[in-house]
């Protein structure tokens, strides 16, 4: 069998096709997968918003406001007795 230009043509076409619908579903599932996590981080961040309220109420309930800074201090201070 003979292999002209036009059937080269053809066969280069059609791998073309092929491999643009791959990149396309490809590409697809990527932005599915990319929905997911951004509803996920949307989730966590209201819940890291309200355990942040939380903490600036229990806070104020007891009148001090510990800062990572003096938590660490303090720890270091109760390491060293």
């Amino acid at each position: 069998m003979r292999i002209d230009c036009c059937l080269l043509a053809l066969v280069l076409a059609l791998a073309n096709i092929i491999t643009l619908a791959i990149f396309a579903g490809y590409t697809v599932k990527l932005r599915e997968r990319q929905f997911l996590l951004e509803k996920k981080n949307g989730a966590e961040q209201k819940e890291i918003n309200q355990l942040k309220a939380r903490i600036n109420q229990l806070e104020n309930l007891a009148g001090k406001s510990y800062t990572l800074h003096s938590v660490k201090k303090y720890k270091e201070k109760k390491a060293h007795e």
